[in-house]
């Protein structure tokens, strides 16, 4: 048994959506040499063949002689700017290593999920061999976006020998709950039973989701008869997220694999070991992406660096356009990183904190270092009562609110937790939700934190979901979107988090946890948004709007059988249903 409790090394995955390339975190550069570059099969820990390719500096079209640090990535079947990518490294005075995935490209092997068990396993191989080749200084690291960011963490709890330091761009630590399953709502569309290797009807063999363009032989390969026999024995491949089903609770026991996928492969259960490793991990996020809880998880359990700006999945900029200063050349940051942990460089790089980016901050002041994220010590409390946001508590008791999800499409119906950034107008979904606005603010009021939402409902229907947005209207009328959360009011009881850290409203949601909603009982729903960093104007005013519905269906709770269901909110003395905002006047 292994650190991870299992017979084989431990697992994990991040979801991707599709179109989105692994490692759109990585800016474009020119290389002003090629690589030397050589591909070839290695035995992984099950004796498993993966097909790797080292690129080497190289003058006159043969490897520079002499040793130099090596930068794993699990991804060999290389497309689009991550060729430009690993090219800037290796002008820099690195090796990189990119393997394909068990089951993709020229490996062999099944993928029985999306990042496996048997995925880590292979990884802390390929970087155990990288460190140990003639071309190696023996120190190690590791670079990667969304599903190549997140076996960076998990490899870095089996401890391989040579990793000294990672870099993982758009991804979650906390997997299951920021980018699986939040609050016991479907973050994607799973399917309704796991993988377990039965073929469909007409089902192709041997290729995945995960597959990058067409596969390329390694060069010993030369008739591409070992790469045919990869195809062929691949068999039936697991969908993305192959590894979870629909409506599973966290506990859900996985009968084909014999584990428990969202405990054993989210990799902040394993925080201890990941702070044990001594490898120093830089992060890279964005707002408006799905993983931003995990990642400042991450950085307060084990320290290193996270820099948080205002991106999407992919820290690119969102689809308007970019932000004032923005922009950051990540590439340079990671060699920074990488050149002080892997080479030894004195350049004063910081080897712990959070550089944030601040929404609608002062021209200049738009980017802040801290030691750690804000605990969360300081909340201002606003009470919800009919139509409006208040610092006073109900004296009175009100009609309940009517909560329902009919008509509400968040963003125009575009919304993805992916890409949580629109600047349109909040307005035709706030007609179907049930609003909240406070007085106009007399100052600016910065928000930089986790805000809460604490919720006393009743409904007749026996589970629901609750999604609450966060908006700044303008006095123009105007809402843009902030901020959001959400909860399954069958997932409603709170626990303390296993590994403590940062203050959060944490939903274990085991089966046994899970408790329907009783007719005419009220019940209270308390649930985290997504944190961030903005600044509401003066004048400006906040708005909370809550519905059962931001317009996927498919999230909807199988007791509501296709429908979306309707809960009245309780705003009285007895039942006071508050916000908690961090702010900062």
């Amino acid at each position: 048994m292994g650190r991870w409790g299992l017979k084989l090394p431990g697992a994990l995955i991040l979801a991707s959506l599709a179109g989105l390339p692994g490692d759109a975190v990585l800016a474009q550069a020119d290389s002003p040499s090629a690589p030397f570059e050589q591909s070839q099969y290695i035995e992984s820990f099950d004796g498993t063949k993966l097909a790797v390719t080292v690129f080497r500096p190289a003058r006159a079209g043969q490897p520079t002689p002499g040793r130099f640090p090596v930068i794993v990535t699990q991804d060999r079947s290389e497309v689009g700017n991550r060729n430009a990518t690993r090219n800037y490294f290796v002008d820099h005075g690195y090796v990189v290593v990119a393997q394909d995935r068990r089951g993709t490209g020229a490996s062999f092997g099944t993928q029985v999920g999306f990042i496996t068990r048997e995925d880590l396993g292979d990884a802390k191989a390929v970087i155990e061999w990288a460190a140990g080749q003639d071309f190696s200084t023996g120190a190690v690291g590791a670079m990667g976006c969304s599903n190549q960011g997140v076996w960076q963490y998990g490899v870095t709890a089996l401890h391989p020998k040579g990793l000294k330091a990672i870099a993982p761009a758009c991804a979650s630590p906390e997997f299951f709950d920021d980018a699986a399953v939040k609050n016991g709502v479907p973050m994607f569309e799973f399917k309704d039973s796991l993988y377990d290797a039965t073929c469909a009807p007409g089902e192709p063999v041997g290729r995945t989701a995960q597959q990058l363009g067409a596969p390329k032989p390694v060069d010993a390969d030369r008739d591409g008869a070992l790469l045919r026999q990869a195809l062929a024995t691949r068999g039936c491949t697991s969908p993305m997220l192959g590894q979870y089903w629909l409506n599973m609770p966290r506990d859900g026991w996985n009968a084909y694999g014999l584990y428990r996928p969202a405990l054993d492969e989210t990799p902040i259960t394993h925080w201890q070991e990941i702070k044990n490793s001594g490898v120093a991990i830089l992060q890279l996020g964005g707002w408006f992406d799905a993983a931003p809880a995990g990642q400042l998880q991450g950085q307060h359990l084990w320290g290193g660096r996270l820099i948080m700006g205002p991106w999407v999945h992919g820290n690119r900029a969102p689809p308007e356009g970019s932000l004032p200063a923005g922009q950051v050349d990540l590439n340079a940051e990671m060699l920074s990183w990488f050149d002080h942990y892997l080479k030894g460089v004195d350049n004063g790089e910081p080897r712990t904190g959070v550089q944030y980016y601040v929404l609608n901050a002062v021209t200049g002041e738009e980017w802040r270092t801290v030691p750690s994220w804000p605990d969360n010590a300081r909340m201002t409390t606003f009470y919800l009562a009919p139509g409006s946001l208040s610092k006073q508590p109900p004296a009175a008791r009100s009609a309940p609110g009517a909560i329902s999800g009919d008509g509400v499409r968040w963003f125009d119906g575009i919304y993805a937790p992916l890409g949580r950034r629109w600047v349109g107008d909040m307005a035709a979904s706030n007609v179907g939700s049930l609003v909240h606005t406070s007085e106009a603010l007399p100052v600016d009021t910065e928000m930089t934190g986790t805000p809460t939402a604490k919720l006393w409902i009743t409904s007749d229907s026996p589970d629901l979901n609750l999604y609450a947005a966060i908006e700044d209207v303008a006095p123009d009328g105007k809402s843009t979107y902030v901020t959001d959360g959400r909860l399954r009011a069958s997932w409603r009881a709170v626990t303390p988090m296993p590994w403590g850290g940062l203050a959060q409203n944490w939903h274990r949601g085991f089966a046994v946890d899970l408790k329907p909603l009783e007719r005419g009982n009220a019940a209270e729903l308390v649930f985290d948004f997504f944190p961030t960093s903005y600044i509401f104007p003066a004048g400006h005013k906040i708005r909370v709007a809550l519905s059962t519905a931001n317009g996927s269906l498919y999230q909807q709770p199988p007791s509501a059988a296709g429908n979306i269901p309707a809960a009245q909110l309780l705003e009285d003395p007895q039942h006071r249903s508050q916000i908690l905002l961090p702010l900062i006047d």
